[in-house]
């Protein structure tokens, strides 16, 4: 029997998908070893479509399914940037190194975002800011969706990577981590470029 076709493959996936929950880890099964081991004759253009799926599929996924993912994916250099930064909040330490240094390799004039967090404001408002409001103050002062901040702001390693992204200092950063409960991180080993690029994909994530 003939090997299905691409549009045959993303038919098949497809219907997976449209079994919802019930279809979910097969899917991203059957995606991540297809995007890993790409068929050689299926058309790089069919790329962008299973590419797609994936990352939609891995947004319903639980916090234990995308961090094994992250551990299975963040090595493989064929994969966009972008799709490697959707598993970021949920991968452990060595695949987060490996997804920074993905960023950082990239030209440092492409997609890094303009605009800055005012830090003199930020860390005015973690000093005088409780009972958890800061994080929406925070969503807004790195032009952050809601959800987004929230997530990052719960995660001591992202956080310091949204402050990096967002131009804070070293300084600015410590005070803000301290004020607000958290552990710092190592913030000058975070790559400027990198922390920007993830700044960026976060605030367009929605």
């Amino acid at each position: 029997m003939a090997a299905p076709s691409s549009r045959e493959r993303l038919n098949h996936l497809l219907d997976l998908a449209a079994q919802g929950a019930q279809g979910r880890d097969a899917l991203l099964a059957e995606l991540a070893e297809l995007l890993t081991d790409w068929p050689a004759d299926y058309a790089q253009a069919m790329r962008a479509p299973f590419e797609a799926l994936f990352e939609k599929t891995a947004r319903e996924a639980a916090p234990a399914t995308r961090a094994a993912l992250a551990e299975r994916l963040a090595g493989h250099a064929e994969l966009p940037v972008a799709l490697l930064n959707e598993f970021f909040l949920d991968a452990p330490a060595p695949a987060r190194a490996l997804i920074l240094k993905r960023n950082a390799d990239l030209d440092p004039d492409d997609g890094a975002p303009a605009k800055a967090c005012d830090a003199a404001a930020l860390v005015a408002a973690a000093r005088t800011t409780m009972n958890g409001a800061f994080a929406d103050l925070f969503a807004g002062a790195l032009s952050l969706p809601r959800a987004t901040a929230r997530a990052v702001f719960a995660d001591s390693g992202a956080m310091a990577v949204a402050c990096k992204g967002a131009g804070l200092d070293h300084a600015a950063y410590s005070a803000v981590a301290l004020l607000t409960g958290g552990l710092p991180e190592d913030y000058d080993a975070i790559p400027k470029h990198a922390a920007e690029r993830l700044l960026g994909f976060w605030r367009e994530r929605g």
